[in-house]
């Protein structure tokens, strides 16, 4: 038994290389296969408003359930502990649901159709992130995982990019053509769901638990009940979502009165708003994810955080410097590029992070469900605030809540702390 139990180790031990560059290479596949939608995805409000007549209302509604359905995906993935088998059926049915109502497009145009497929894509592609992400953690080292992730995170949205400036080109040409535009980018999409079919996810030597019948109480209140426990039981974990709490809320809040403000304020034309929105800051992201892989590896997360936060509320202050000067936008857009690049990798790291030898989609899972929270009530606060305050002032109070969030977490007992004892 014990030889069996070594052999094992040493087997793994060795396979360790080929297991990585195997994953680095599905992880590159599956973000390059996967932008032509999601790049396409965030034309549907303008395809629905132009092209298909949708009114106010529905455009509203397609906005409320962004973050409802983002809440309601924590269900998806609940449960996932002690299961290693349901992992890659996990993310292949989650990637396979929310890409083939797009396959329909060509046939079925109506509004009401398109915020259905919509906010199914929302819902899956949320839903699938715990899992993906304890496939990586399992299959990656700490130091290449976080590499790899930024490395194929910034060609994927240097793709989008590209692909944003030139979908845009063709439907200002021909609107009806986002038919055939979505159709196609989810057959594109469809071929990941190949790249992640050939993982072999790594052994971890868990125990198997068994199946339980539940009822439907409380499969709706067990993954809520677990993910309080996991916040009163962990105290680094809570504190630092609190952090990302209070600077996404700000970032949330501002999301609203940015058209406002470019629009009113600064009277840019549309394609100078394609240049800071698509070019400055794809180019701050894709130019800074590298960079903040190598400090995720070396750093606290907590003080990695800190800057993340620090450097988004910066955004906001040189984007109100642009009322002098048009450059200060594309400064400002590149700098929140770059934010974001921080943002994405520390969100998505943290979970496989603060589990440590744990299963990691608890802990993803609280990401998903404290993002669709903010993201359902922030929204709708910040465009009433606009119509009282007005943009500018919004984005001030967005601004010192990233600040003050920022702060807050350097200030914190676990920047202090070795790495080693806060992650377990």
């Amino acid at each position: 038994m014990e030889k069996n139990t070594h052999e094992r180790y040493y087997t793994r031990r060795m396979n360790e290389p080929i297991q990585q560059k195997a994953m680095s290479r599905a992880l590159l596949w599956s973000n390059l296969l996967s932008e032509p939608l999601f790049t396409l995805y965030g034309f549907i409000v303008f395809i629905l408003y132009k092209d298909l007549g949708a009114s106010a209302f529905q455009i509203a509604l397609l906005t409320m359930l962004k973050p409802v359905v983002t809440i309601l995906s924590f269900y998806w993935s609940a449960g996932l502990k002690g299961r290693t088998k349901k992992l890659k059926s996990n993310v292949l049915w989650a990637g396979f649901l929310m890409r083939a109502p797009f396959l329909l497009c060509l046939w079925i145009d109506s509004p009401a159709f398109v915020i259905a497929a919509a906010a199914n894509y929302m819902f899956f592609y949320r839903a699938g992130i715990p899992a993906w992400l304890e496939i990586i953690k399992r299959n990656m080292g700490e130091g290449s995982r976080s590499k790899a992730f930024s490395i194929s995170s910034a060609l994927g949205y240097a793709e989008g990019v590209i692909l944003a400036l030139g979908c845009g080109s063709l439907l200002d040409k021909d609107p009806g053509l986002w038919r055939v535009l979505f159709f196609c980018s989810a057959v594109i999409g469809l071929m990941t769901l190949v790249v992640q079919s050939r993982i072999v996810i790594a052994d971890v030597g868990e125990r198997l638990e068994a199946e339980e019948r539940l009822s439907i109480r409380e499969v709706l209140v067990r993954p809520w009940r677990d993910s309080y426990r996991l916040m009163r039981d962990r105290v680094d974990f809570s504190r630092f979502q609190w952090g990302f709490m209070v600077c996404g809320f700000g970032l949330m809040l501002i999301q609203p009165v940015l058209p406002l403000f470019a629009v009113d304020v600064l009277g840019v034309s549309y394609l100078e708003m394609a240049g800071a929105v698509s070019v400055a800051k794809g180019f701050g992201f894709a130019l800074s994810s590298p960079i903040w892989a190598r400090w995720i590896d070396r750093a606290n997360l907590f003080k990695m955080a800190s800057f993340v936060f620090l450097s988004i509320g910066l955004f906001t202050v040189l984007l109100c410097f642009s009322v002098w000067s048009i450059v200060w936008l594309y400064v400002a857009y590149f700098w929140y590029g770059v934010g974001q690049g921080g943002s994405h990798l520390v969100w998505n790291m943290s979970g496989p992070i603060f589990s440590g030898k744990d299963e990691s989609s608890r802990y993803s899972g609280v990401n998903v469900v404290l993002a669709g929270l903010r993201g359902a009530v922030a929204p709708p606060l910040g465009g009433l605030l606009a119509v009282v305050l007005g943009p500018v002032q919004v984005l001030g109070i967005g601004g010192i809540l990233c600040f003050y969030s920022g702060v807050r977490m350097l200030q914190s007992k676990f920047v202090r702390a070795e790495k080693e004892k806060i992650l377990g």
